[in-house]
């Protein structure tokens, strides 16, 4: 073997070393493909148990991370209503449907496989706020649906 040819197969040699660790790189850098298939469970599970109903005013289906917080608001025709909550995961989720900041609002419990639905009545002027923060070990599913009370 020729000394040229000894170059040019170490050079094409470490041209694929290369390329094959470009490879493993960018495969184990790609992002997530979808949802975790337990949260998509977690969805399909507490939106079972709160399904969308004609006189909701709203709802929401939401994944939170520990220690997570979130605020809701919107107007609503005034009357009343009822707020309906279900969670899934571990720990609770600590609802206040005040503005006010000194109010530690209500702990809704959060069960790991069979959530249970806990519902608030509520009297509201113009407009709705809910502030959600969860105290659960890990991430969680969240739903919530504020229904318009009949009233005769």
């Amino acid at each position: 073997m020729t000394r040229d040819r000894a170059q040019g197969v170490t050079l094409y040699a470490l041209a694929a070393l290369l390329v094959a660790a470009g490879g493993v790189w960018f495969l184990r850098a790609a992002p997530d493909r979808g949802e975790d298939p337990r949260i998509t469970a977690g969805r399909r599970t507490v939106e079972l148990l709160l399904p969308e109903v004609p006189m909701q005013a709203q709802a929401e289906t939401m994944v939170l991370a520990a220690g997570d917080q979130a605020e809701r608001s919107s107007a609503v025709r005034g009357g009343s209503y009822e707020l309906a909550v279900a969670c899934l995961g571990s720990g609770r989720v600590r609802v206040r449907l005040s503005s006010a900041t000194d109010d530690s609002g209500r702990a809704v419990p959060c069960a790991a496989e069979s959530p249970e639905k806990v519902e608030v009545s509520v009297a509201l002027a113009s407009a709705f706020f809910m502030a959600v923060s969860a105290e659960t070990e890990g991430t969680s599913v969240f739903r919530w649906r504020l229904t318009r009370v009949r009233s005769y």
